[in-house]
């Protein structure tokens, strides 16, 4: 009994001193499956749906629009989001981190929209999700927090009636008064839940505390004042040499780098893939492949840390799921709070009586 009354206190201040930050948490979390990485299909904010009107522009036809609006930038990388019917993200790079975001109609050539990452309302609430408006500081802290949650999981799941009797950790009695329900309601969710939210918890954490896997060194080029081959035969070049779908293309930064794309191979599960391939962008030959689907065993394990914590494993239905546990937090944060207020209640009723 003195056991679990310990548990139950650590349990108790831990979820109301942590629970606003959890519920908050989850809610970004949500919205951020819901609008970033778009549950319809796209893989990144904030690509649009375009009318598919025939063929597509070439990437060199639509990267000389972009760079006659932004004349003396280039872009850092060029987004794919989906096979057709959506613009093309031609990103480039702003102060602090941030970017700024032009949209074109691969159809008609034209520019649909420039967003600043920044003050996108998903650019906030990722910041937010993943570094509290902190940068690289935050991420630590946050990841830290997370790290502490677990043993307000984990002492909930200790305190959960049903390892007694089953039947007891499932029930839900409407008639016992307003803390009864409130204990049921919260019970019965954390138990559905708790597993969830723990697994959410490690593989949040692991993105942050968990080196990623090396990058494959691309080995500088001479230009010998050659004139570099078109983007679109280089990309070509690059797609030929690894199986996969492109998701992103990085144009050469200057006249010794190489051009590379980033691809989806089979078996990868990240939605923009761990594989690279790099290509000289004077004679489009190979200079480096960086094949995810070859890595050693721990690499392809971290691979899944990312797709899972955002849903993106196992389709669109799984999605839903996602969305619909996180709000769990809210229900598990109110039942408690009724439970406090009750037990005031009771406790001011029975200090009454003994006046």
């Amino acid at each position: 009994m003195f056991n679990r009354r310990v548990i139950f206190l650590i349990h108790q201040y831990l979820g109301f001193t942590l629970g606003i930050y959890f519920v908050v948490i989850c809610a970004t979390g949500a919205a951020l499956i819901l609008f970033e990485n778009r549950i319809d299909g796209f893989r990144d904010f904030p690509v649009r749906h375009v009318t598919p009107t025939g063929a597509t522009q070439t990437l060199a036809t639509m990267l000389a629009t972009v760079e006659r609006t932004y004349p003396g930038e280039k872009p850092t990388h060029i987004l794919k989001s989906c096979d057709r019917g959506c613009t093309y993200d031609f990103s480039f790079a702003r102060d602090a981190g941030d970017r700024l975001d032009v949209l074109v109609n691969p159809y008609s050539g034209n520019i649909e929209q420039s967003a600043l990452w920044s003050r996108s309302i998903v650019g906030f609430l990722y910041d937010f999700h993943a570094n509290l408006l902190s940068g690289d500081t935050g991420s630590t802290v946050n990841s830290t927090i997370g790290l502490v949650a677990l043993l307000m999981f984990l002492t909930g799941l200790s305190l959960w009636p049903g390892w007694a009797k089953i039947s007891r950790g499932f029930s839900i009695q409407y008639r016992l008064g307003p803390w009864r329900t409130s204990f049921d309601l919260h019970k019965v969710t954390g138990i559905v839940c708790v597993t969830f939210f723990i697994f959410i918890v490690l593989t949040g954490v692991a993105t942050v505390f968990l080196a990623e896997p090396p990058a494959v060194v691309v080995p500088a080029i001479s230009s010998s004042k050659r004139t570099p081959m078109t983007l679109d035969a280089l990309v070509a070049a690059a797609d030929r040499a690894l199986p996969g779908e492109i998701t992103m293309i990085y144009p050469p930064a200057d006249a010794s780098a190489s051009l590379r794309i980033r691809k989806v191979v089979p078996g990868d599960p990240d939605p923009y893939g761990w594989s690279y391939v790099s290509v000289d962008q004077y004679n489009g030959k190979i200079t480096a492949v960086d094949d995810a689907s070859k890595w050693p065993l721990a690499w392809r394990i971290y691979s899944y840390f990312y797709p899972l914590h955002i849903g993106s494993v196992g389709g669109l239905a799984i999605r839903y799921v996602y969305v619909t546990l996180a709000c769990a937090p809210i229900l598990l944060y109110l039942t408690a709070f009724l439970m406090w207020l009750n037990r005031l209640k009771r406790d001011e009723e029975a200090a009454a009586a003994h006046l």
